[in-house]
């Protein structure tokens, strides 16, 4: 595409309609600059992704982009960090990882040369292409699928996002440093997609309050900046935010924890005083724990702050302060997040009003969610890569007898590292995985081996123990041999759709095609999507029969054993396959799919049931999927047994 662009592109210059700039068949090119100023609703600074995502959007939807969509071909520049290119109806993306959109480039600027920069810093490293993922006008309306460069990325990797984050504590971030977007701000650093953008976003809030601050001669008259943060216990709420403004640089930075006061009149008192700051700095107050109780009231606090943010003065001994510009922050200390903070029926919603809850809430003007180590949700499949970022920052911090001072190599057992990057819940954040680094017996071992942990009773107090000493189990069985398992299932499963195939006597056409399938591919050359389905089915087996409580379990082989299974059928194969829906379950879950008619592309099936209210042709499908599991075991040398005593 460089080659077509030397000599067949325009370039779009302000003032230009987009069909009297784009009227030929050269290639269009503009800066997303440009369609902003034409009033298009893209955003700006706040992440590749959602540029692009709302810029295809409004292509999609929007006439007035006529003219551009239809060229097959066109760049649209995102400043000189990176460009959005169309090549034959193929999207791609050019983005520098360590560097946002900076918007920064003139409006008149010589476009070409920007774009072929950006081709040679592809070309020397320091520039990443990752391909935006082809989606239907359906797909990109409902929003289902929205792009995410650090999914593309962890998506191509063998063994995808846990073998990206083993990799992460293993050697440390920098390689997906180079290859994804991250947000670093001080001592903060994240690659989490929402996280990015919030961050970002509450970074413009205090750049902007920043710059009225300095140019408004009124500023007196100017509402403090309120902004609310919520998060898991241990997730960093005040952290992030204080290393936000330290970057920002104008900030006198005071906090104050509610739950130390008694009375309106006693924060007030400490409020004023956090309000004095040096000449031409910014007075920053945070109020920990915002949302606690006052006298026995939950929530009470909030009506006290309602003048504060709403006119910026407060009664302190009787008389009214005025405020000169000041930005609170609100970190809160009963809700995970925003949504949690709201109320969710209407016994609730009367409380809150009693509170002022909805007028604290009109007040605010950013809100920030930070995630911490554990899910959000089923989708969140991101936090195993923030739980891996903060295991190595507190290895490293805490524990560097473990690490390699010359290479950084953290040297812990690769078992345990997927035990503790899988286990369901971290029960109190980021704080359990501090701890449970604490509790175990690190002082005089150069690797971190199970044999370090702390009993479980006191494992049970920050982690599932139950669900963590399965995965440890399973990982110490045969976790290395995942990888072999899936790659006997998948040739298996190739022989076999054969076989069916030919059953059916197609014609030679229909062959060939059944054998262009993607998911017959050898595993050479078969994409890591379907590979993963296979270790994810031994993985979410093998856990399962770890348990105490079940009557099968999975070992060595052992010659002569009488409690071998050598066949599946009965209630055992029953067992299994009800097993393998709930894993495929959980897996179309966490991609984002739903119950309801059968759409591929808005990521709905009628099989996202329970196992029981599957139709029995669903269920012999799902049975002929788990029937040879021994039979891939055996060529591993493993098998499954009886246990004899249940």
């Amino acid at each position: 595409m460089e080659l077509k662009l030397e000599t067949d592109y325009t370039e779009y210059r302000p003032g230009m309609t987009l069909t009297d700039a784009f009227s030929n068949d050269k290639i269009p090119m503009l800066q997303m600059k440009h369609l902003r100023q034409l009033d298009f609703p893209i955003t700006r600074r706040i992440s590749y992704e959602r540029t692009v995502d709302e810029f295809l959007l409004q292509l999609a939807v929007n006439d007035a982009l006529r003219p551009l969509k239809e060229h097959s071909s066109m760049v649209i520049l995102l400043d000189e960090q990176g460009a959005l290119i169309e090549d034959e109806g193929r999207w791609s993306l050019l983005f520098t990882p360590n560097r946002g959109e900076l918007v920064n480039l003139a409006d008149d600027a010589p476009m070409y040369p920007v774009l072929k920069s950006l081709f040679e810093k592809e070309e020397e490293g320091s520039v990443c292409c990752v391909d935006v993922p082809q989606r239907s006008l359906k797909t990109i309306v409902s929003g289902i699928s929205p792009f995410c460069i650090l999914d593309e990325y962890c998506k191509k990797q063998p063994g995808r996002y846990l073998s990206v984050a083993e990799r992460i504590v293993f050697e440390g971030p920098e390689e997906l440093y180079s290859h994804v977007p991250v947000c670093h701000y001080g001592k903060m650093s994240t690659v989490d997609l929402e996280e990015i953008e919030n961050y970002h976003s509450i970074r413009a809030l205090l750049e902007d309050y920043v710059y009225l601050y300095d140019h408004d001669d009124d500023m007196e008259r100017q509402q403090p900046l309120s902004v609310a943060v919520f998060g898991p216990p241990g997730a960093g709420k005040s952290f992030g935010v204080k290393q936000i403004a330290k970057s920002v640089g104008r900030f006198s930075i005071t906090s104050l924890n509610l739950s130390q006061y008694s009375s309106a009149q006693e924060l007030f008192e400490a409020m004023g005083e956090a309000l004095q700051s040096e000449k031409n700095m910014i007075p920053l107050v945070f109020f920990d724990e915002f949302d606690s109780e006052l006298n026995g009231v939950s929530r009470g606090w909030l009506k006290y702050f309602l003048a504060p943010m709403q006119d910026g003065e407060y009664t302190r001994n009787g008389r009214i302060n005025r405020i000169d510009g000041a930005v609170f922050v609100f970190a809160g200390a009963t809700a995970t997040s925003f949504e949690e903070f709201l109320p969710k029926d209407a016994e609730a919603e009367a409380k809150f009003r009693k509170v002022k809850g909805p007028d604290f809430v009109s007040r605010l003007k950013g809100i920030l969610n930070i995630k911490g180590p554990n899910p959000t949700g089923i989708t969140d499949r991101r936090s195993i890569i923030r739980r891996a970022m903060l295991l190595r920052e507190q290895i490293v911090r805490k524990v560097p007898g473990i690490c390699d001072p010359e290479g950084g190599l953290v040297n812990i057992s690769k078992g345990l590292l997927s035990a503790l990057l899988n286990v369901s819940e971290y029960r109190h954040g980021s704080r359990s995985l501090e701890f449970i680094l604490a509790m175990s017996r690190l002082s005089e071992v150069n690797r971190f081996t199970p044999s370090c942990l702390p009993i479980d009773a006191q494992l049970d107090i920050h982690l599932d123990v139950k669900d963590f000493r399965s995965k440890l189990a399973f990982e110490q069985i045969m976790g290395d041999q995942v990888n072999k398992y899936a790659k006997v299932a998948h040739e298996a499963y190739r022989k076999l759709h054969l076989m069916e195939a030919e059953k059916m006597e197609l014609s030679p056409e229909q062959m060939e095609a059944v054998k262009r399938e993607p998911e017959m591919a050898d595993w050479n050359h078969l994409d890591e999507f379907y590979k993963e389905g296979h270790r994810s089915q031994i993985r979410f087996l093998g856990e399962k029969l770890q348990a105490y409580d079940l009557n099968i379990g999975l070992r060595p082989i052992l010659p002569g054993a009488s409690d071998t299974i050598r066949e599946l059928y009965g209630p055992t194969l029953e067992l299994l396959a009800e097993m393998e829906h709930q894993r495929w379950v959980r897996d179309k879950m966490a991609d984002g799919w739903t119950y309801g008619p059968k759409d591929s592309e808005l990521k709905r099936s009628p099989e996202m049931v329970p196992y029981d209210e599957l139709d029995e042709k669903t269920k012999e499908f799902i049975r002929v999927s788990v029937r040879y599991v021994p039979n891939y075991l055996n060529e591993l040398g493993y098998e499954l047994y009886r246990k004899s005593y249940i």
